[in-house]
C-alpha cells in the first residue's frame, strides 16, 4: 500500500457537486481539503496555470485563486451521457485573502470524517 502523499486529508462531496473556474469553465468538484481541490472537467487544464474557482459548498461561500498542479485524460464513467474524453485536475489554494484559509479550515472542521460526504449546492 502507497503511503499517504497529501498534506490534509480530502473530504468527498456529492456526486454532481459543480463549480466554476476562470469565470467560464464548469466543473465537477470530487473532493476538497485545506491545500486543494481535485476538479473533472471537459477541456485540459494546464499544469502551473492560475484560475479564480468559486463554488457553493453548504453555506460556504468559497472563492479562491487556484494553481493546477496535475491533469489527465479520463474515459467518462459507465452510465454518464457520452460525453467524450474528461479531464481530472488538482489543484492547490493560493490563500490571498487574510483569513480565508482559516475559514476554510473551521468549516471541514465541522465535517468530521475525510471519508464522509459534504452536502453541496456548488452553482457556478
Amino acid at each position: 500500500m502507497a503511503s499517504e502523499r497529501r498534506r490534509s486529508p480530502r473530504v468527498r462531496v456529492p456526486d454532481g457537486a459543480g463549480g466554476i473556474i476562470r469565470s467560464t469553465i464548469h466543473v465537477l468538484v470530487e473532493d476538497l481539503s485545506l491545500d486543494g481541490v481535485r476538479l473533472q472537467l471537459e477541456t485540459p487544464v494546464r499544469p502551473g496555470s492560475t484560475y479564480a474557482f468559486h463554488a457553493q459548498l453548504d453555506g460556504l461561500d468559497l472563492g479562491a485563486t487556484i494553481r493546477i498542479t496535475r491533469c489527465k485524460a479520463i474515459s467518462p464513467s459507465k452510465g454518464a451521457a457520452a460525453r467524450g474524453l474528461l479531464h481530472q485536475a488538482g489543484a492547490e489554494f493560493v490563500w490571498e485573502r487574510p483569513g480565508e484559509e482559516a475559514r476554510v479550515a473551521a468549516w471541514l472542521a465541522r465535517r468530521g470524517s475525510v471519508t464522509g460526504t459534504i452536502p453541496a449546492d456548488l452553482d457556478g
